[in-house]
Protein backbone atom coordinates (compact mmCIF):
# COMPACT_ATOMS: atom_id res chain seq x y z
CA UNK A 1 0.00 0.00 0.00
CA UNK A 2 1.47 2.88 -0.95
CA UNK A 3 1.03 6.69 0.84
CA UNK A 4 0.09 8.79 -2.68
CA UNK A 5 0.67 8.37 -6.21
CA UNK A 6 1.52 11.48 -7.94
CA UNK A 7 0.60 11.29 -11.72
CA UNK A 8 2.68 13.63 -14.06
CA UNK A 9 6.44 14.59 -13.77
CA UNK A 10 6.13 18.06 -14.22
CA UNK A 11 6.78 21.03 -11.98
CA UNK A 12 3.79 20.51 -9.97
CA UNK A 13 3.95 16.50 -9.57
CA UNK A 14 7.77 17.10 -8.95
CA UNK A 15 7.05 19.12 -6.20
CA UNK A 16 4.12 17.37 -4.78
CA UNK A 17 6.41 14.27 -4.45
CA UNK A 18 9.28 16.24 -3.00
CA UNK A 19 7.32 17.08 -0.15
CA UNK A 20 5.02 14.89 0.29
CA UNK A 21 8.34 12.40 0.54
CA UNK A 22 10.28 14.61 2.83
CA UNK A 23 7.23 14.23 4.74
CA UNK A 24 7.79 10.27 5.28
CA UNK A 25 5.52 9.24 3.03
CA UNK A 26 5.58 6.65 0.38
CA UNK A 27 5.35 8.27 -2.94
CA UNK A 28 5.09 6.95 -6.47
CA UNK A 29 5.58 9.51 -9.38
CA UNK A 30 3.83 8.31 -12.22
CA UNK A 31 5.26 9.95 -15.58
CA UNK A 32 4.14 9.63 -19.33
CA UNK A 33 7.70 11.93 -20.24
CA UNK A 34 5.33 13.50 -22.88
CA UNK A 35 5.87 17.30 -21.70
CA UNK A 36 3.61 19.92 -23.10
CA UNK A 37 6.36 22.35 -23.41
CA UNK A 38 8.71 19.88 -24.97
CA UNK A 39 9.08 22.23 -28.21
CA UNK A 40 10.31 25.45 -25.77
CA UNK A 41 13.78 26.31 -26.08
CA UNK A 42 13.82 28.13 -22.47
CA UNK A 43 11.76 28.61 -19.65
CA UNK A 44 11.61 31.90 -17.96
CA UNK A 45 10.81 34.06 -15.22
CA UNK A 46 11.75 31.51 -12.66
CA UNK A 47 14.07 32.79 -9.96
CA UNK A 48 17.62 30.78 -9.86
CA UNK A 49 15.98 28.92 -12.96
CA UNK A 50 16.07 31.18 -15.42
CA UNK A 51 16.62 30.14 -19.20
CA UNK A 52 16.44 26.94 -18.25
CA UNK A 53 15.35 24.25 -20.82
CA UNK A 54 12.60 22.17 -20.16
CA UNK A 55 14.68 19.24 -20.68
CA UNK A 56 17.12 20.68 -18.03
CA UNK A 57 14.48 21.65 -15.29
CA UNK A 58 12.98 17.82 -15.03
CA UNK A 59 16.45 16.01 -14.94
CA UNK A 60 17.72 18.25 -12.38
CA UNK A 61 13.94 18.22 -10.55
CA UNK A 62 14.26 14.21 -10.69
CA UNK A 63 18.21 14.17 -9.30
CA UNK A 64 16.27 15.40 -6.63
CA UNK A 65 13.79 13.05 -6.27
CA UNK A 66 16.30 10.47 -6.00
CA UNK A 67 17.80 11.77 -2.81
CA UNK A 68 15.04 9.89 -0.88
CA UNK A 69 14.17 6.59 -0.43
CA UNK A 70 10.62 7.08 -0.08
CA UNK A 71 10.21 8.27 -3.39
CA UNK A 72 10.32 6.01 -6.79
CA UNK A 73 9.63 7.09 -10.04
CA UNK A 74 7.58 4.73 -13.10
CA UNK A 75 7.82 5.83 -17.09
CA UNK A 76 4.04 4.60 -17.57
CA UNK A 77 0.41 5.90 -18.29
CA UNK A 78 -2.33 5.38 -15.55
CA UNK A 79 -5.61 3.84 -17.08
CA UNK A 80 -8.30 4.01 -14.17
CA UNK A 81 -8.52 4.94 -11.08
CA UNK A 82 -11.12 3.23 -8.69
CA UNK A 83 -12.17 4.28 -5.36
CA UNK A 84 -12.18 1.57 -2.67
CA UNK A 85 -13.76 0.93 0.57
CA UNK A 86 -11.75 2.63 3.83
CA UNK A 87 -11.09 5.41 1.55
CA UNK A 88 -8.17 3.68 -0.43
CA UNK A 89 -7.42 4.22 -4.41
CA UNK A 90 -6.95 1.31 -6.62
CA UNK A 91 -5.10 2.68 -10.29
CA UNK A 92 -4.27 0.11 -13.68
CA UNK A 93 -1.46 1.03 -15.06
CA UNK A 94 -0.78 0.53 -18.84
CA UNK A 95 2.30 -1.81 -18.02
CA UNK A 96 -0.55 -4.22 -16.49
CA UNK A 97 0.42 -3.31 -12.77
CA UNK A 98 -2.12 -1.99 -10.15
CA UNK A 99 -1.51 -0.38 -7.39
CA UNK A 100 -3.47 0.56 -4.23
CA UNK A 101 -2.60 3.94 -2.44
CA UNK A 102 -4.57 6.37 0.14
CA UNK A 103 -3.89 9.59 -1.98
CA UNK A 104 -3.43 10.77 -5.37
CA UNK A 105 -2.17 14.03 -6.71
CA UNK A 106 -3.61 14.87 -10.36
CA UNK A 107 -0.50 16.92 -11.72
CA UNK A 108 -1.65 16.17 -15.41
CA UNK A 109 -0.79 18.93 -17.94
CA UNK A 110 -3.26 19.90 -20.63
CA UNK A 111 -2.93 19.24 -24.14
CA UNK A 112 -3.13 22.43 -26.63
CA UNK A 113 -4.26 22.61 -30.19
CA UNK A 114 -2.25 25.37 -32.21
CA UNK A 115 -4.49 27.63 -34.76
CA UNK A 116 -5.36 25.70 -38.32
CA UNK A 117 -2.34 27.74 -40.19
CA UNK A 118 -0.18 26.47 -42.71
CA UNK A 119 3.40 26.03 -41.05
CA UNK A 120 2.51 27.41 -37.58
CA UNK A 121 4.32 24.46 -35.99
CA UNK A 122 7.84 25.42 -37.47
CA UNK A 123 7.77 28.47 -35.61
CA UNK A 124 6.05 27.58 -31.99
CA UNK A 125 8.33 27.69 -28.98
CA UNK A 126 10.78 29.33 -30.85
CA UNK A 127 9.84 32.94 -32.29
CA UNK A 128 5.51 32.27 -31.88
CA UNK A 129 4.95 31.84 -28.30
CA UNK A 130 1.72 31.80 -25.78
CA UNK A 131 2.57 33.23 -23.04
CA UNK A 132 3.72 37.05 -22.97
CA UNK A 133 5.70 36.72 -19.16
CA UNK A 134 7.35 34.10 -20.09
CA UNK A 135 9.23 35.04 -23.31
CA UNK A 136 7.65 38.59 -23.83
CA UNK A 137 11.34 40.00 -23.01
CA UNK A 138 13.05 38.06 -25.76
CA UNK A 139 10.43 39.71 -27.90
CA UNK A 140 10.63 43.27 -26.73
CA UNK A 141 10.72 45.29 -29.38
CA UNK A 142 10.09 43.40 -31.96
CA UNK A 143 7.48 43.63 -35.29
CA UNK A 144 5.12 41.29 -33.50
CA UNK A 145 2.08 39.57 -34.20
CA UNK A 146 -0.57 37.98 -32.01
CA UNK A 147 -2.40 35.40 -33.88
CA UNK A 148 -5.51 35.25 -32.07
CA UNK A 149 -8.97 33.21 -32.82
CA UNK A 150 -11.09 32.96 -29.39
CA UNK A 151 -12.68 35.73 -27.16
CA UNK A 152 -11.11 34.25 -24.40
CA UNK A 153 -7.66 36.14 -24.77
CA UNK A 154 -9.12 39.72 -26.38
CA UNK A 155 -7.08 41.08 -23.35
CA UNK A 156 -3.89 39.96 -25.03
CA UNK A 157 -3.04 43.08 -27.51
CA UNK A 158 -3.21 45.51 -24.17
CA UNK A 159 -0.82 42.91 -22.32
CA UNK A 160 1.65 42.62 -25.50
CA UNK A 161 1.80 46.35 -25.96
CA UNK A 162 3.69 46.69 -22.88
CA UNK A 163 6.72 44.76 -24.87
CA UNK A 164 6.84 46.00 -28.48
CA UNK A 165 4.44 49.32 -29.87
CA UNK A 166 4.46 47.46 -33.20
CA UNK A 167 2.26 45.13 -33.27
CA UNK A 168 -0.73 44.14 -35.63
CA UNK A 169 -3.98 41.67 -34.30
CA UNK A 170 -4.20 38.69 -36.96
CA UNK A 171 -8.14 36.68 -36.22
CA UNK A 172 -7.69 34.19 -39.00
CA UNK A 173 -10.73 35.37 -40.63
CA UNK A 174 -12.56 35.70 -36.95
CA UNK A 175 -14.49 37.96 -35.60
CA UNK A 176 -14.02 38.41 -32.41
CA UNK A 177 -13.18 41.33 -30.85
CA UNK A 178 -16.32 43.73 -30.34
CA UNK A 179 -16.52 47.23 -31.40
CA UNK A 180 -15.21 48.89 -28.50
CA UNK A 181 -12.44 46.51 -28.39
CA UNK A 182 -12.03 47.74 -31.84
CA UNK A 183 -11.99 51.20 -31.35
CA UNK A 184 -9.36 50.68 -28.31
CA UNK A 185 -6.90 49.17 -31.11
CA UNK A 186 -6.83 51.80 -33.46
CA UNK A 187 -6.92 54.35 -30.68
CA UNK A 188 -3.72 52.33 -29.64
CA UNK A 189 -2.21 52.10 -33.01
CA UNK A 190 -2.60 48.29 -33.57
CA UNK A 191 -3.96 47.08 -36.86
CA UNK A 192 -6.73 44.47 -36.64
CA UNK A 193 -6.34 41.59 -39.87
CA UNK A 194 -9.53 39.57 -39.76
CA UNK A 195 -8.47 38.15 -43.14
CA UNK A 196 -7.72 34.22 -43.26
CA UNK A 197 -3.36 33.42 -42.93
CA UNK A 198 -2.44 31.49 -46.33
CA UNK A 199 1.10 30.79 -44.23
CA UNK A 200 4.04 31.65 -42.20
CA UNK A 201 6.89 32.59 -43.72
CA UNK A 202 10.06 32.16 -42.33
CA UNK A 203 13.87 30.31 -41.80
CA UNK A 204 14.92 27.55 -39.09
CA UNK A 205 12.08 28.65 -36.79
CA UNK A 206 12.80 32.04 -37.14
CA UNK A 207 9.06 34.13 -38.10
CA UNK A 208 9.85 36.66 -41.03
CA UNK A 209 6.28 37.45 -42.66
CA UNK A 210 2.59 36.63 -42.33
CA UNK A 211 0.94 35.86 -45.73
CA UNK A 212 -2.90 36.57 -45.60
CA UNK A 213 -5.22 35.03 -48.34
CA UNK A 214 -5.58 38.16 -50.78
CA UNK A 215 -1.79 38.10 -50.74
CA UNK A 216 -1.17 40.71 -48.96
CA UNK A 217 2.53 39.93 -46.74
CA UNK A 218 3.77 41.74 -43.86
CA UNK A 219 6.81 41.40 -41.97
CA UNK A 220 6.79 40.29 -38.54
CA UNK A 221 9.70 38.87 -36.74
CA UNK A 222 7.85 36.91 -33.85
CA UNK A 223 4.68 36.95 -31.83
CA UNK A 224 2.12 34.94 -30.07
CA UNK A 225 -0.84 32.70 -30.58
CA UNK A 226 -3.66 31.47 -28.58
CA UNK A 227 -3.72 27.81 -29.02
CA UNK A 228 -7.17 25.51 -27.82
CA UNK A 229 -6.66 24.07 -24.57
CA UNK A 230 -8.18 20.67 -24.33
CA UNK A 231 -10.12 20.24 -21.03
CA UNK A 232 -10.89 16.46 -21.58
CA UNK A 233 -8.83 15.38 -18.50
CA UNK A 234 -8.60 11.85 -17.90
CA UNK A 235 -10.48 10.22 -14.70
CA UNK A 236 -12.02 13.44 -13.58
CA UNK A 237 -15.77 12.06 -14.15
CA UNK A 238 -14.81 9.13 -13.04
CA UNK A 239 -13.80 10.37 -9.52
CA UNK A 240 -16.75 12.97 -9.74
CA UNK A 241 -14.22 16.02 -9.10
CA UNK A 242 -15.65 19.09 -9.43
CA UNK A 243 -14.30 21.78 -12.24
CA UNK A 244 -15.18 25.33 -13.00
CA UNK A 245 -17.28 27.06 -15.23
CA UNK A 246 -13.69 27.01 -17.31
CA UNK A 247 -13.18 23.33 -17.27
CA UNK A 248 -10.75 23.45 -14.72
CA UNK A 249 -10.47 21.22 -11.80
CA UNK A 250 -11.28 23.09 -8.40
CA UNK A 251 -9.21 23.18 -5.24
CA UNK A 252 -8.59 24.96 -2.26
CA UNK A 253 -5.38 26.21 -1.62
CA UNK A 254 -3.76 22.84 -0.11
CA UNK A 255 -4.37 21.46 -3.88
CA UNK A 256 -7.48 19.42 -2.21
CA UNK A 257 -10.45 18.46 -4.81
CA UNK A 258 -14.17 17.69 -3.42
CA UNK A 259 -13.12 13.72 -3.57
CA UNK A 260 -11.53 13.42 -0.06
CA UNK A 261 -7.81 11.42 -0.95
CA UNK A 262 -7.77 13.47 -4.44
CA UNK A 263 -5.44 16.63 -4.47
CA UNK A 264 -4.71 18.37 -7.68
CA UNK A 265 -1.88 20.71 -8.99
CA UNK A 266 0.02 22.33 -11.76
CA UNK A 267 -2.06 22.91 -15.54
CA UNK A 268 -5.11 20.89 -14.64
CA UNK A 269 -6.53 23.66 -12.04
CA UNK A 270 -5.96 26.48 -15.10
CA UNK A 271 -3.35 27.70 -17.30
CA UNK A 272 -0.02 28.96 -15.33
CA UNK A 273 3.72 29.47 -15.43
CA UNK A 274 6.62 26.83 -14.41
CA UNK A 275 6.93 28.35 -11.24
CA UNK A 276 3.36 28.89 -10.42
CA UNK A 277 2.31 24.73 -11.41
CA UNK A 278 5.85 24.31 -9.03
CA UNK A 279 4.27 26.40 -5.72
CA UNK A 280 0.88 24.76 -6.42
CA UNK A 281 2.69 21.06 -6.25
CA UNK A 282 4.54 22.46 -3.30
CA UNK A 283 1.17 23.51 -1.35
CA UNK A 284 -0.60 20.31 -2.26
CA UNK A 285 2.43 18.15 -0.79
CA UNK A 286 1.68 20.45 2.90
CA UNK A 287 -2.04 19.87 2.02
CA UNK A 288 -1.30 15.60 1.77
CA UNK A 289 0.82 16.07 5.00
CA UNK A 290 -1.45 17.85 6.80
CA UNK A 291 -4.27 15.93 6.00
CA UNK A 292 -2.12 12.18 6.83
CA UNK A 293 -1.48 14.13 10.29
CA UNK A 294 -4.94 15.34 11.24
CA UNK A 295 -5.87 11.60 11.14
CA UNK A 296 -3.02 9.73 12.87
CA UNK A 297 -2.98 12.54 15.86
CA UNK A 298 -4.91 11.72 18.85
CA UNK A 299 -7.03 14.23 20.26
CA UNK A 300 -8.36 13.49 24.38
Amino acid sequence: MLDVVVIGGGPAGMSAALVAGRGKKEILLIDEEQPRNSVTQESHAFLTRDGITPRQFREKGRRDLAKYPTIKIENTRVLSIDSKPKDIFELKMENRKTIQTRAVVLAIGFKETLPAIKGIESYYGKSLFSCPFCDGWEMQDRSLVLIIDNKEATHLPMMLNNWSDDLIVATNGMDIFDKQQKKDLELNQIRLIEKDIRELKGDNGALQSIVFEDGEEIIRTGGFCTPMIDRNFPFIEQLGIEISESGFVVTDSMGRTNKKGIYAAGEITGPSQLIVSASQGHMAGIGIIADFSAESYKNG
